[in-house]
């Protein structure tokens, strides 16, 4: 390994990654988290916050140019990733984002000892994540919301040790798989690394892969007969491709055993990730890219076998095939053009973000049309989970696992082009730009949101509060879905079991765009008479913000509700605190 030759070459890009760091963590103590912004974390955030980002992101690309040098380039991806998802842990004390507390709720309930119960229960059909975590915070001691709140940070760290490995098998330039890595992380604004099903099953999928790059893949080779047209279009996809060790028929065997245990426990961990991982196995089969062939039949088989008897729950409560429109399953689930300004921001630079990142990897398969070989199976899997949109939209979400799933491999193919061009004391200042660019993009997406996503202490200890001392068999009625709720091994409790979302005042109650004043309060007491005996109606901080932040309610609307049931007839005052408030209605006849 060349050595730099001057102390500047030598130690600049090390100095220089230490400095952005230092500066990252300095400009955290100079946040104000009493004042929220409509852009989230970067509306928040002073001058250093986005010159320690610079730093890194040149320290690494100056490492990338001069030294090569492994533990330099991996200190440039831990600050990346630091910057990314250790920000808001620090700052704010409690997880981020209404739906990790549904999980956390799901741990405890392993946690207190209980098994499998409830088929209504989607999170107990498929419950491997949970048992898991249960597992893990009865061996160490440490909270569920502990853990919780720094799973960002450990899932973004794990993903890089198989996307380091499964580049390094396609690449014998180790920069190439740095800088994989770095892109990856750069262009992951999908929030998908808080502690969720969908998390742990992406980790999984990533060593399934892992597994048959290094051990089922099989060196593409040219059809000898059929149609010409067909023959040369295999020969030119065939271009240049490198030759595949051969491993023995023992040695396949077990990464064969090894590939379908990794996709069982995949299966019953998520509903939709072993159906993205099969697709782009099912692409590389065809195009002769994995062998045996039938390995994939096997994953099929495991993945249709564990469905089989839960077809009809999936299909009833949120449909198999629930749309065969791809377009429309790939319209997300809010637009660019609704709530408030922040929001459209927050919207618009996440869309033009994932479009950069499929385009740049288009124009890199393009790039290597010479030797097409190389990156035909990259370039599979990088577009394979498209397939999934031709008849799921998964409520809005799947074209975020779409990206999810095809970042790695996009972030390969543009990582090898970049790195293959002549001109590179050209096109590395651009990387650094780009990295800096993206990098602030997947911020503006993660934690564009931090208005409503994150919450006080003492609206989570309501929420808490409400559990342990609240009725049981009542139903908990929420003013908008942005709740910490079901964050207790007994959420099932209380109201519809957890395959859904606690009832709200704008969904389910149809009150979206009203101002909840006196002169609409009969109807949230008409809605209120359909939630069973003595419901519950938790309002608080988080749910405003939220309700303003995507405009589904005129501002100050919860909060006139709020003022209006302090001292309407059927209502009672049953808890209160800084930040949210919990009332009970008894009826109006009473």
């Amino acid at each position: 390994m060349p050595r730099p030759s001057s102390p500047v070459r030598r130690w600049g890009a090390p100095l220089v990654v230490l400095a952005g760091l230092v500066a990252w963590a300095v400009s955290l103590t100079q946040v104000d988290t009493s004042v929220r912004s409509d852009y989230g974390l970067l509306g928040m955030v002073g001058p250093l916050f986005f010159v320690g980002l610079a730093l890194i992101c040149a320290g690494f690309v100056l490492e990338l140019a001069a030294g090569r040098r492994p533990l330099v380039l991996a200190a440039g991806v831990l600050g990346l990733v630091l910057v990314l998802d250790a920000s808001v842990p620090l700052l704010f004390p409690m997880p981020e984002y209404a739906w990790t507390y549904k999980h956390i709720g799901v741990v405890e309930y392993f946690v207190q000892g209980h098994g499998v119960t409830d088929p209504r229960d989607i999170y107990q059909q498929w419950p491997a994540l949970f048992t898991a975590v249960a597992a893990l915070a009865d061996l160490t001691g440490i909270s569920t919301l502990a853990l919780a709140t720094w799973a960002p940070v450990f899932f973004s760290l794990l993903a890089c040790l198989p996307i380091y490995a499964i580049a390094r098998h396609w690449s014998t330039d180790r920069r190439v798989a740095y800088l994989t890595v770095f892109l990856f992380h750069a262009g992951l604004w999908v929030g998908t690394s808080y502690l969720s099903p969908q998390a742990f099953a992406f980790q999984l999928s990533l060593g399934a892969l892992l597994v048959v790059v290094a051990w089922l893949r099989r060196t593409p080779t040219r059809w000898q007969r059929g149609p010409a047209l067909l023959r040369r279009l295999k020969a030119w996809s065939t271009r240049g491709a490198e030759e595949v060790p051969q491993t023995s028929s023992r040695t396949r065997a077990t990464a064969l055993a090894g590939l379908y245990l990794v996709v069982f426990a995949i299966t019953i961990s998520h509903q939709l990730s072993p159906f993205i991982l099969v697709a782009g196995l099912f692409l590389a089969t065809v195009l002769g890219l994995v062998r045996p062939r039938w390995a994939v039949l096997g994953c099929i088989a495991i993945v249709a076998g564990y469905l089989a008897p839960r077809l009809e729950f999936i299909n009833s409560a949120y449909g198999l095939l629930d749309s065969l429109k791809f377009w429309d399953n790939a319209g997300g689930v809010v637009t660019a053009t609704q709530g408030t300004a922040g929001q459209v921001f927050t919207s618009q630079v996440s869309s033009l973000l994932a479009l950069a990142v499929w385009l740049l990897g288009a124009v890199a398969v393009v790039a290597s049309w010479r030797r097409m070989g190389r990156v035909l199976l990259p370039a599979a899997l990088a577009f394979a989970p498209f397939l999934i949109l031709v008849g799921q939209s998964y409520g809005g979400e799947a074209i975020y696992r779409v990206y999810l799933f095809s970042l790695p491999f996009t972030a390969f193919l543009i990582a090898q082009a970049v790195l293959r061009i002549r001109w590179q004391r050209v096109v590395l200042p651009a990387l650094a730009v780009f990295l800096v660019a993206a990098s602030l993009a997947s911020i503006q997406g993660l934690h564009g949101t931090l208005a409503w996503t994150t919450f006080p202490r003492n609206e989570v200890q309501t929420a808490q509060w409400l559990y342990d001392h609240g009725e049981k068999g009542r139903m908990i009625v929420v003013g908008a879905q942005n709740a910490p709720g079901r964050l207790d091994g007994d959420y099932n409790s209380f109201g519809v079991p957890s395959s859904g979302g606690d009832p709200d005042l704008i969904g389910y109650a149809g009150l979206g765009g009203r101002m909840l004043d006196e002169a609409n309060l009969a109807a949230v007491d008409d809605f209120m008479a359909t939630q069973g005996e003595r419901p519950y109606l938790m309002i608080s901080t988080g749910m405003i913000q939220y309700a303003e932040y995507y405009g589904m309610l005129p501002n100050g609307s919860l909060q006139a509700l709020e003022r209006t049931l302090t001292d309407a007839p059927g209502w009672t005052t049953v808890h209160r605190t800084a930040d949210a408030v919990v009332f009970q209605y008894v009826g109006t006849g009473q």
